[in-house]
């Protein structure tokens, strides 16, 4: 016992003094002024694409091991269409919007790795999002992209009133617009939320408002500076149904209005049936199948993908209980080698211990990571 004590507490102190140097270093990258701009542009691979995740890997340093979060994942996201992000809670969906939004909690949490290609319009330039220095990245946050976080009651303050809030974002992009400018464009972007008594809405507190007025608020000022790319990070949680309802159809509206991309994080697939145009389905920090909404719905391939889908309730079945994926997610921290999911999965092979999957194309639009079919995509050749 006394040796288990030992070893765990060298343990630790290696750890800590691993994590030291990671803080060190990144103090010291953040610290840099006049970063080169070769550092930080890149080109994209596909034109049509406003974004493109390539093998991102976000890691968090604890004190017990490194958490890796994002772990290597790579999506695109079309211009003027909505690509759903879905897994279970932990999967990173959040800390993939975080990272492309500079908003990671560093130093503990750091991009270890990989790019995130973003086409700017203001900057007139293609930028690795990864790399961009935080003076260049809160002058497109906010402005040229924006996110809708998860909770309306956090992520207003308490202590200032809406209008003042919208405000914010508006002297923050455009300092030179006048006081009587911003209050006429944030009445109207109550307005276009579906807000009405918006003088009354402009001089309240955030308390003072339901779920839904608070949800409708965070969308206008989301809105504020007319983004091409919007992050919406469970946009309909804790609303009821029918108020869920009215801020989709809000948000279908306002994207069709403003010809903007959307990231769509969510755990509900009925949101990504009704939103999404593709859909993204994550697992422990790895995208396991990707392709458009319509082919993963009628035909999903991984049993992490079919098991999220048979644990829906649907209205013309007369089922006395759910179907439950069973198992839990592992550790993020020391993952055993082979498949992430084959602890849980009724399908698992010998070389699921061993390997972790390749991508495999079912189809152009259709991806996989999936031992199952390796074999199939090898005779298709």
């Amino acid at each position: 016992m006394a040796i288990n004590k030992k070893e765990a507490r060298l343990k630790e102190k290696e750890i800590k003094k691993f994590n030291k140097q990671k803080f060190k270093e990144y103090a010291k990258e953040k610290g840099r002024k006049n970063v080169p701009e070769s550092e930080y542009v890149t080109k994209m691979k596909n034109e049509d694409n406003l974004i493109e995740f390539d093998n991102l890997r976000t890691y968090f340093y604890t004190d017990s091991g490194i958490v890796k979060s994002v772990d290597g994942v790579s999506f695109d996201i079309p211009k003027g269409k909505t690509v759903g992000v879905v897994g279970e809670s932990g999967c990173g969906k959040s800390v993939t919007s975080l990272s492309l939004m500079g908003l990671l909690p560093g130093p503990y949490g750091q991009i270890a790795g990989g790019e995130i290609r973003y086409n700017s319009k203001k900057l007139g330039k293609v930028i690795n999002l990864a790399k961009l220095p935080q003076s260049i990245h809160s002058k497109i946050r906010g402005g040229e992209i924006s996110m809708i976080f998860q909770e309306p009651m956090t992520s207003l303050n308490p202590i200032f009133r809406i209008g003042e809030q919208i405000e914010e974002v508006i002297i923050y992009h455009e300092p030179d617009t006048t006081k009587e400018e911003r209050k006429e464009r944030t009445i109207n972007l109550l307005k276009s939320v579906g807000i009405s008594r918006v003088e009354e809405i402009y001089k309240s507190y955030p308390h003072e408002l339901s779920g839904g007025m608070r949800q409708r608020v965070v969308i206008a000022m989301a809105l504020a500076c007319g983004p091409s790319f919007i992050v919406a990070d469970e946009p309909t949680t804790a609303l009821d149904v029918t108020i869920q309802a009215q801020i989709l159809d809000l948000m279908r509206e306002l994207k069709d209005k403003i010809n903007a991309s959307i990231m769509l994080i969510t755990h509900d697939l009925g949101v990504v049936a009704e939103m999404a145009d593709y859909v993204i389905i994550m697992y422990s920090g790895r995208v396991v199948e990707k392709g458009e909404v319509n082919e993963i719905f009628k035909n999903p391939k991984h049993p992490y993908t079919k098991g999220l889908l048979k644990s829906r309730p649907v209205l013309q079945e007369d089922t006395d209980r759910l179907y439950c994926i069973p198992g839990a997610v592992p550790n993020p921290i020391n993952i055993p080698p082979g498949c992430f999911f084959k602890n849980r999965c009724e399908e698992c092979m010998d070389i699921c211990d061993r390997e972790y999957p390749e991508v495999i194309d079912i189809t152009n639009d259709h991806k996989v990571a999936c031992h199952l079919y390796k074999k199939e995509s090898k005779e298709a050749k």
